[in-house]
Order: structure tokens, then C-alpha cells, then sequence
């Protein structure tokens, strides 16, 4: 009883210095890619000695190497992508961590093996999350020796994967409201232009904005041409001079 209350409170310290130098990485980094690099040696260091780690990020069923906590892991990972056949992959397909305790003994794989072991590695293991449909990331470990890593080892590479998985939710977050913000920058421009428009069409045809909008839509489809292009062409040739963008309309507010 005593050895399991010891190995308990051991795994526990573990634990809590893995989760402080997280914070710490939190409070460092100003940006994801840094984070995701310091998360890699982090858990290189935490998970176990001799341990080196990579980060994998899969979008769309393509696997791209995000992070790496030196050369030899990130070369292994590298011919996992090309061979499309190792224990990174087959945890993502899979949903569940995918560990190799001895290279000797691993028959599957036999490219990514092959490197790996010339490597000077002996074990792998790899831990996936889903962070949206259609991208996942894995945290993948690699050991000098067999059987590396124990139960607390892969707990604690269970917490990284998290974090990562937390830490690029909040990075695609950010690139969809950028997107959307694009978005809505375009139309808003397209809005102007149409609307400038309006204005000459009203002015030569002594027509309400309704008419003005229908024979801007007749030309449209008579020309083959998006609103937008016809509207431009319209404001330009009165006005001898491009259209006036919402950026322009902001500039002399």
C-alpha cells in the first residue's frame, strides 16, 4: 500500500510540473506556433527521459507537422506522411492512442519502422484528439529505449494532446472571424459601388431606386457580367474615375 501511495503522489508531481510549465508557455508565447513548439519540448521533457515529441495536425485527411522537439522526430513523422502508414495516422483513424512499447517486436508500419529505428529509437506512442470535424491533431513520442513510458507517462501526454487540441480550436477560431470579417469588408465595398450606381441610373433615367435596381440587374444578365462589374463600369464611366470603395467613404468621413 504504501509503494502505490508513493507511486500515486510521484505521478501527481509529475502531473502538476507539467501542468505548471504549460501556464508558463501560456503566459510566454504570443503566438500558436510558438506555443505548439514550446508544448513539444515541454512534453518531450515531462512525458519521460529520452522522449522526443511532435505535434501533427490532419485537416481534411492531410497530415502536416506543426511542431517538433528536435530533427530526428520530425524526420520519422516526415516519412509517416509520405509512406501515409504509422502509428500518428492509425491514432487518428482510429480516435484512441496508439502505443508501441518496443520497435523490435513491431511489424506494421514497416517504412515509418524502418526510419524510426535507424534512428536510434526503441518506442513510440501517439496521442490523438479531434479538435472539429474534418482536423485533428496528435501528440507523438518517441523513446531511445523500449518500454518507455508507463500508465502516468501517457496520462500526462494525455493532458498535452488537450491543451493542443484547446490551443488550435482557438487558432481556427480566429482565422474563421477573419474570414468572415473578409467577407463582409467585400461586401460591403460591393454595397457601395452598387449604390453609387443606383444614384446615376435614377439620375439619367428620372426613375425611382426599385427601377434603377431592376435595369441594373438587366444588364447584368444581358451583359453575363456579376452586379458588382456592371455597377463599377457604370460609376466609372460617368465619373471618369473608379468607384468609391467603403475604405474611401471611412477616409473622407
Amino acid at each position: 500500500m504504501r509503494a502505490n501511495g508513493e507511486q500515486r503522489a510521484m505521478d501527481e508531481a509529475v502531473r502538476s510540473a507539467a501542468m505548471s510549465a504549460l501556464q508558463d508557455l501560456l503566459l510566454a508565447t504570443p503566438s500558436v506556433e510558438e506555443f505548439l513548439d514550446g508544448v513539444a519540448q515541454a512534453a518531450a521533457h515531462h512525458v519521460g527521459p529520452a522522449t522526443s515529441a511532435t505535434i501533427t495536425l490532419q485537416r481534411d485527411g492531410r497530415p502536416t507537422l506543426v511542431a517538433a522537439s528536435d530533427p530526428r522526430a520530425a524526420e520519422c513523422d516526415h516519412v509517416e506522411y509520405a509512406a501515409d502508414d504509422g502509428p500518428c495516422l492509425s491514432s487518428i483513424d482510429l480516435g484512441r492512442v496508439v502505443h508501441v512499447p518496443n520497435l523490435d517486436h513491431e511489424l506494421r508500419w514497416p517504412e515509418w519502422r524502418a526510419v524510426t529505428r535507424a534512428s536510434g529509437y526503441g518506442s513510440a506512442a501517439a496521442v490523438p484528439r479531434e479538435v472539429r470535424p474534418g482536423v485533428q491533431i496528435a501528440l507523438n513520442l518517441y523513446a531511445d529505449h523500449a518500454d518507455a513510458w508507463d500508465e502516468a507517462a501517457i496520462d500526462v501526454a494525455q493532458m498535452y494532446a488537450d491543451e493542443i487540441a484547446r490551443a488550435v480550436t482557438l487558432c481556427l477560431r480566429s482565422a474563421d472571424q477573419a474570414e468572415l470579417n473578409a467577407d463582409l469588408r467585400a461586401s460591403l465595398v460591393s454595397r457601395a459601388v452598387i449604390d453609387q450606381a443606383i444614384g446615376v441610373v435614377m439620375a439619367e433615367n428620372r426613375c425611382d431606386p426599385e427601377q434603377a435596381m431592376e435595369i441594373l440587374r438587366s444588364a447584368s444578365r444581358h451583359r453575363k457580367s456579376k452586379l458588382r462589374d456592371v455597377a463599377a463600369t457604370i460609376v466609372e464611366t460617368v465619373s471618369g474615375s473608379a468607384p468609391r470603395t467603403a475604405d474611401t467613404f471611412r477616409e473622407r468621413s
